[in-house]
Parts: structure tokens; C-alpha cells; sequence
């Protein structure tokens, strides 16, 4: 179990001068001045007794080309282990990827292999550390339109081009640190998250490839003056306010359209994310379907989820009656939930409950809830995270499904309670006496919206 969680971890920021804390046994995380997280391994090999320091390939943190703390805490115990054994495994590491990096280089040079080739080859060929598999095809769909032009509209007008498509032809061996810097400032223009996901991903492809660039404005070793500080990829799922969740649950059961309201409303309840309900035929995300539900039991399976597996929701009483009321007149092979846009819908909603929640901030929504009201293990199994290298979750493997359902259940109340309280601008004094006012303007006692 690692020393620091990844929310201690996140209390720690860049100082006047670079500082190094330990995370895990024999791993420690350097911040440097200009907010670069890099990942130490403290270690000495049998026979041995110079301590030696070897830095991981990866920055911590959750973004293309970073690494994650269960990941980091598995790789420092995995190189430790090899040390206490006379193995040295990062200086063979390094001589290898000093060998492998002169090969490619040659390669590159004998093939032409433009930003566009190297960036296909390196979604073709990438295989995740923790586990050895390929890329979801959402993420190479997402790499590879970097490098494609905008497409054209049937009313002709012209979509904006890839991310990437300014570099898509030119040699990767032959790029420039003014190359980059160009594209940078270029992308800056359409916004700064935009400019730091493609920097990202284009560092993650030219290290793959074992490319460097003198000067490099992306590179650990360039000085802070020169350097393209990027921003760890953290989205934008603006949760609902604790004082607003009450009003926009009533809203919402007040919805002109009720199959997008209960959408989200299903959402909010599981802690889902979008893809994993409406589905995406774009990236092969298949919707829930009436077969994915089990009325009876009280159980819904997604499919193919983001981190490889199946995702079993154990649903709350309140999740089960909306679930059970889009099954009704269905066939089997039919869409839960028959949406094509419920934007509007989420757009009225945030309108009616004074609220500027986006689809994503539900399930933010619900894990800020949930982290309150229920242990961090359980909470991981309820919002599907990934738990490779995660030793305490171990103890949750186990668990049996009436406490996982118990943790929904616990939610879902607490979702059901802040419903039935005013809001401060839902309350209105006429002549001495409270009045209460529902969120959609009529007087009345406050109540669940159904």
C-alpha cells in the first residue's frame, strides 16, 4: 500500500525550489519549480553498497504518456526486487533503449517516416505497461484524427483540421524545437487544453520512437525558461454545487423530455460514465440494452467498459424504477435509453436549477457523494476504476454484492434527501410565513419529482 493517496499526493505543489517527497518504499517525487513530476527509484543492487537512483520514463500523473501511482509503486517494487537479486535492471534498461533508440533513428531516416507514419505506428504497436494490451479504439481514434484535415460539411463549411495536421508530413527525425513551438502557439489560439492534450501525445510518440529534438521545448531536461509547462489532463466535469443537488433533482424529474431527464438522472444514481450508457458507434461503445438488464435481480451490465472489463451496477431502488420503466414494451436487443442528443434537455435542467453541470460532472457528482459516505476501496468498484497494482483492493475483490448494492443504495438516499430540502432561493417570506417555491416557479411543499 503506498505511502501518500493520490489525493495527499495532489496537496503537494511546485515551490521556488525543486523538493522531493517519498510516495513508496524506495520511491520517491521530485516537483520542480515549474510543476514537473518526475518518479524516482531508490535502489541498490546485492554486492552493492552505493545507492543508486533510477528515474522512470513517465511523469506521474493521469495523462497521455504519464504514469499513475499504483503503476509507479509496482514498477519501483518491481525494479527493487530484481536489485536485491544482483540484477540491475535499469542500467540494462537504458543501454538497451540506447540501442534500440540509434536503430530507430536509422529506420527513420531509411523509411521517411513522416509525424503521421510514427504516430500510426505508435498507436498500432503501443501496448499499455500494467497489462500488456492495446489501445482502446476509442484513444487511437482520437490520436489518429490528430493528423487528419477537417472534413467538409454537406453545407460546405470546412471543420477544424487535426491537432496535429500542421506536422503530419513532415519527417520525425527532422523536427525542430520552433516545429513544436509553432504548433503550440498555433493550437493556443483554439485553447490551452487542446495545445496541452496534442504536446502530450506528440512527446508520447516521439519518446516511443526514441527521437530527440536539440533543444526540445517538451523535453524533462530543457531549462524552466524554455520549457512548455503543460497541464495535467484533469477535464472539466463541473459537479453540481452541494447546495444546488436538491434543486437539480427536482428539475430534472421536470423535464419536457423524460427519456434524456432519466438519462441523466441514471447517471447521477450510478456514477457512470455517458459512453458506458448511450453507447458510441464511433468508437464501437456498445449502449445498455433491455438484455443488460436484470429487473428481477436488480443488476446491470455494462459492456467493454474503459479499463477492459464488464461493469456489474448492483442499482439502487431509485436507479432499478427507471431502469425497469424504459425496459417496459422493448425487445430484448433494444437501447435502454433511445436518445440521440439530451444536450437540450441537460441544457433546461441547468437553467431551471440555477446549476452548470455537463455530463461527465454526474459522475464527479456522484464520486464526491459517495467518497463521504462510503469506504475508498468500495468506491473504486463502484466507479469502475482500474485497481492493477492496487494491493488494499485486494481485500474488496471479495466482497459480495449486497454491500457493493448497499453503497449505491446509501447514494441514492442521500441524492432522494437533498431533494426534499429548500434550496436559500427556494423559499420566498410573504408577510412573516415562509413560502416554499419548487425550482420550475410554482408554490409548493417541497417533494421527490418522480
Amino acid at each position: 500500500m503506498p505511502l501518500l493517496t493520490v489525493r495527499a499526493i495532489e496537496t503537494h505543489k511546485a515551490k521556488a525550489r525543486p523538493y522531493k517527497f517519498t510516495l513508496d518504499r524506495g520511491l520517491q517525487l521530485r516537483i520542480a519549480p515549474d510543476g514537473v513530476r518526475t518518479l524516482l527509484v531508490r535502489y541498490t543492487v546485492k554486492g552493492s553498497d552505493v545507492e543508486r537512483q533510477y528515474r522512470l520514463p513517465q511523469e506521474y500523473g493521469e495523462g497521455p504518456g504519464q504514469m499513475k501511482l499504483a503503476t509507479a509503486c509496482a514498477e519501483a517494487a518491481r525494479i527493487r526486487a530484481l536489485a536485491r537479486d544482483g540484477v540491475d535492471w535499469p542500467a540494462q534498461e537504458e543501454a538497451r533503449l540506447r540501442a534500440e533508440t540509434a536503430e530507430r533513428e536509422q529506420l527513420d531516416r531509411q523509411e521517411g517516416m513522416t509525424v503521421a507514419k510514427a504516430l500510426s505506428e505508435y498507436v498500432d504497436k503501443k501496448r499499455r505497461a500494467k497489462d500488456g494490451l492495446p489501445l482502446k479504439a476509442r484513444t487511437k481514434a482520437d490520436y489518429l484524427a490528430m493528423v487528419e484535415p477537417g472534413e467538409v460539411t454537406k453545407i460546405g463549411k470546412k471543420l477544424a483540421d487535426g491537432l496535429l495536421f500542421r506536422l503530419a508530413d513532415k519527417l520525425l527525425v527532422k523536427l525542430t524545437s520552433d516545429d513544436i513551438r509553432d504548433q503550440y502557439s498555433s493550437l493556443l489560439k483554439r485553447s490551452k487544453r487542446q495545445a496541452d492534450y496534442a504536446m502530450q501525445v506528440l512527446r508520447a510518440v516521439m519518446r516511443w520512437h526514441g527521437v530527440g529534438v536539440p533543444g526540445n521545448p517538451l523535453g524533462r531536461d530543457t531549462a524552466g525558461r524554455d520549457r512548455i509547462v503543460l497541464t495535467p489532463t484533469k477535464g472539466n466535469p463541473s459537479p453540481i454545487p452541494p447546495e444546488r443537488l436538491g434543486a437539480w433533482w427536482r428539475v430534472s424529474g421536470k423535464a419536457p423530455s423524460r427519456v434524456a431527464a432519466d438519462y441523466y438522472r441514471f447517471q447521477l444514481l450510478t456514477g457512470c460514465r455517458g459512453g458506458e450508457i448511450h453507447g458510441d458507434k464511433r468508437y464501437n461503445y456498445p449502449p445498455i440494452k433491455v438484455s443488460d438488464v436484470d429487473c428481477d435481480a436488480g443488476k446491470v451490465v455494462l459492456r467493454d467498459t474503459k479499463n477492459r472489463s464488464d461493469h456489474k451496477l448492483l442499482l439502487s431502488r431509485q436507479a432499478l424504477e427507471i431502469a425497469a420503466k424504459h425496459c417496459v414494451g422493448k425487445k430484448p436487443e433494444d437501447v435502454l435509453f433511445s436518445i440521440t442528443d439530451a444536450r437540450k434537455t441537460l441544457k433546461w435542467i441547468n437553467a431551471k436549477a440555477k446549476t452548470d453541470v455537463q455530463g461527465h460532472g454526474l459522475r464527479d457528482t456522484f464520486a464526491s457523494i459517495a467518497e463521504e459516505l462510503v469506504s475508498g476501496g468500495l468506491l473504486k468498484r463502484m466507479l469502475n476504476h482500474s485497481v492493477a497494482g492496487d494491493v488494499t483492493l485486494g481485500h474488496y475483490v471479495g466482497k459480495s454484492e449486497a454491500q457493493l448494492r448497499a453503497g449505491w443504495q446509501t447514494v441514492a438516499d442521500f441524492i432522494e434527501a437533498a431533494a426534499l430540502q429548500p434550496t436559500p432561493d427556494d423559499v420566498k417570506v410573504v408577510s412573516g410565513a415562509a413560502t416554499v417555491r419548487d425550482s420550475v416557479g410554482t408554490s409548493a411543499g417541497i417533494g421527490l419529482a418522480s
